[in-house]
């Protein structure tokens, strides 16, 4: 397997008031094609500080980052933000949609500004195609008219899943995506992730639910800003027992201080 995702001395760190917050301090990891690895740790940890930074949607302070062989600290924003668009997909847990447009259109937009890019191969009915097999794969393309307050929160995150996706990306970038829907909806949206994972996308989700994070490869614990620890996990498409991961998981972050 190659390496998507390369963290070396990553350093994250904001003034506020004139004093200095290091947000991350000397974080280093290396993900692969294929894995599906959580963080987890206390608030304030820097969880979601770290899923932004190396993800580009925010600029590190010192180390590196290496995503699918491009350093990131050395682009642009005009050349990051076409990263994050053909490469990158997010999700996160305030689902973010234009009001003005219905669930089809949201889904299809990126997918179309994709297409100014002279490297794309594809057409607008190339898109409205991926667009339709992803919404039919998560079961809502009978909802491809409504607006985005006619849905459930779980239909609704669906379909921030199938726009995350439209550009094929090379991995997922997900912030807490299980956090606003009712266990139910929980259940059907890590159910898909899970799916997608095992047809080949690499996946980062930051979690504070334990049931969430045991259905990754891979579990990172935060805390005040470092990588205090690491759990391997098996596979998400291992026959198991879910609750034998569970409990794993559990009495491993208790170890951590959880």
């Amino acid at each position: 397997m190659s390496a998507v995702l390369t963290v070396e001395n990553l350093c994250k760190t904001y003034i506020v008031n004139k004093q200095q917050n290091n947000v991350l301090r000397n974080i280093n990891f290396t993900l692969y094609e294929g894995e599906f690895v959580s963080i987890m740790g206390p608030s304030g940890s820097g969880k979601s500080t770290l899923l932004y930074t190396v993800s580009g949607m925010d600029r590190l302070t010192a180390g590196e980052v290496l995503f699918d062989g491009i350093s990131l600290s050395q682009l642009s924003e005009k050349q990051m933000a076409e990263v994050r668009l053909h490469k990158m997909g997010f999700i996160f847990q305030q689902m973010h949609m234009l009001k003005n447009l219905s669930i089809y259109d949201n889904i299809i937009l990126s997918g179309y500004q994709a297409l100014k890019s002279n490297e794309c191969k594809r057409s607008r009915s190339d898109v409205n195609a991926d667009a339709d097999q992803l919404m039919k794969r998560l079961d809502i393309i009978e909802l491809a008219s409504h607006d985005i307050t006619e849905v459930s929160g779980g239909q609704l995150q669906r379909a921030c899943i199938c726009r995350a996706l439209i550009n094929k990306p090379k991995m997922l970038f997900a912030d807490e995506p299980t956090g606003a829907l009712n266990s139910k909806a929980a259940k059907e949206v890590m159910a898909e992730l899970c799916q997608i994972n095992e047809d080949g996308t690499t996946i980062m989700i930051v979690t504070h639910d334990v049931k969430v994070a045991a259905q990754t490869d891979k579990v990172f614990y935060m805390v005040d800003g470092n990588i205090q620890g690491e759990l391997q996990l098996a596979t998400a498409g291992d026959e198991w027992n879910v609750r034998e991961r569970e409990r794993k998981l559990s009495s491993w972050l208790m170890e951590m201080g959880w």
